[in-house]
């Protein structure tokens, strides 16, 4: 179960981004209207990802790559690449981990810090993560990007996560990368390119059979 935990949150390269160039977003309304219009819009994106796991405890962060795959409502895909072969796959109800060939799965149900991730995930890559009942939320640009930084409130993720920033391209209101802060210092970064929207996904894709 750890080891789920581990590359749930998981979410991409050495550098950890400086953020000084970000200045209080002009207009939060019209930065809430596209994100709602990318998000409802969206039926499937598909993109390559890198991604780096800063541990206090070691003096290099652990680098990995691969490709997601999301479509909806709620089905998510995680494929590892480099340096290992690994994929998680999320629709709803289950969380499915294909290690090197062997599947497990649980049901996000039995817990609530699961079900908490599991729609931190897939909010988050669809664009719809803005929920100021749940988060307090302090919104930044620059002159490519915008930025979320997301504070839990519940008390559930609160005791997990510390800081969520959200970084979305000012072209189109996709997400460029993701950055999760945890209490101790240590925190992961991915970073998404080659991304496609609305390309067609077949449902094979979200299954290891």
């Amino acid at each position: 179960m750890s080891k789920l935990l581990i590359y749930l949150i998981m979410f991409p390269s050495m550098l950890l981004f400086q953020n000084d160039d970000f200045v209080s977003m002009k207009d939060i309304q019209s930065f809430k209207k596209g994100i709602n219009q990318m998000a409802s819009t969206t039926n499937t994106i598909q993109a390559k990802f890198n991604q780096n796991k800063y541990l206090s405890i070691l003096s290099n962060g652990v680098e990995s790559s691969g490709t997601m795959h999301f479509k909806k409502p709620d089905l998510l895909k995680w494929s590892y690449t480099n340096p290992y072969n690994y994929a998680i796959l999320l629709n709803g109800e289950e969380i499915k981990i294909n290690d090197e060939g062997k599947v497990n799965s649980f049901e996000i149900k039995n817990s609530k810090i699961f079900k908490e991730l599991n729609d931190l995930i897939i909010n988050s890559v669809r664009g719809n993560v803005l929920q100021e009942e749940r988060f307090d939320i302090s919104y930044l640009e620059n002159n490519e990007l915008y930025l979320t930084r997301l504070n839990p409130q519940e008390e559930q993720l609160k005791s997990y996560v510390k800081q969520i920033d959200i970084y979305f391209e000012k072209s189109d209101y996709t997400v460029n990368r993701i950055q999760l802060f945890e209490y101790e210092g240590d925190y992961t970064l991915i970073t998404f390119h080659n991304k496609k929207i609305n390309a067609s996904i077949p449902d094979s894709e979200f299954s290891f059979q």
